[in-house]
């Protein structure tokens, strides 16, 4: 009677009707393509060779779509297994301009606060940091949001994201809506730094999956 299902799931069968309905209900990873293509690609940027001018990465798509779920399904699968951490999450903050983008990483790497618009001590607290903690890759999701500020601002961003590259050897990964694209796109030199990667229709189809398809 129990032959069909895994070798893990067969004990929940003789617990009490609230244990296995809590646990049928639970959720869980499901292995969908368009995470497991995301999820390899991500890899392959943590496994590289070291380079002076490191490929980063887009996973671009519609607002809850399931972006955010795949960069941290990775994450926690690299804290699981790595002898030590060399991928970070960024939360990237609302508001334009280098400061907010400084603080925003100085949040993820856990440093001690101070005032966003002293950007030379930001500079500094983020190159310490970032010489000291070797990270391989650095996750921005909600990216979008440090592209509403002026021109020259997106630029300093991007200059930014060049130099570590450059001098510290990350892959940076963008996370946002298909905005980001456009803004990478805009010119070839920041185009060229970039792999894309969609996740449409991601999380719609995990749903179905789960038995869902209210779209809740």
């Amino acid at each position: 009677m129990a032959d069909h299902l895994l070798e893990h799931v067969r004990p929940y069968l003789d617990r009490d009707q609230e244990e296995r309905i809590a646990y049928i209900r639970a959720p869980r990873w499901i292995g969908h393509h368009v995470a497991q293509a995301s999820h390899q690609r991500l890899t392959e940027l943590l496994e590289r060779p070291p380079s002076l001018r490191p490929q980063g990465l887009m996973l671009v798509g519609p607002y809850a779509n399931g972006k955010t779920m795949i960069a941290e399904r990775f994450a926690v699968q690299h804290l699981r297994n790595a002898p030590e951490q060399r991928v970070w999450m960024v939360q990237t903050r609302e508001g334009a301009g280098l400061g907010h983008f400084y603080a925003s990483i100085l949040q993820a790497l856990r440093a001690p606060g101070g005032d966003i618009w002293d950007l030379r001590r930001k500079a500094e607290q983020l190159d310490h940091l970032l010489s000291s903690l070797k990270p391989g890759v650095l996750i921005f999701d909600e990216f979008h949001n440090a592209l509403r500020g002026r021109a020259c601002d997106v630029e300093a961003i991007f200059a930014f994201l060049r130099r570590i590259g450059r001098q510290y050897d990350i892959s940076p990964v963008l996370i946002g809506e298909v905005a980001v694209c456009d803004f990478i796109n805009a010119t070839s030199e920041v185009a060229s730094r970039f792999d894309l990667g969609h996740v449409d229709g991601f999380y719609q189809d995990e749903r179905r999956c789960n038995g869902n398809e209210r779209g809740e």
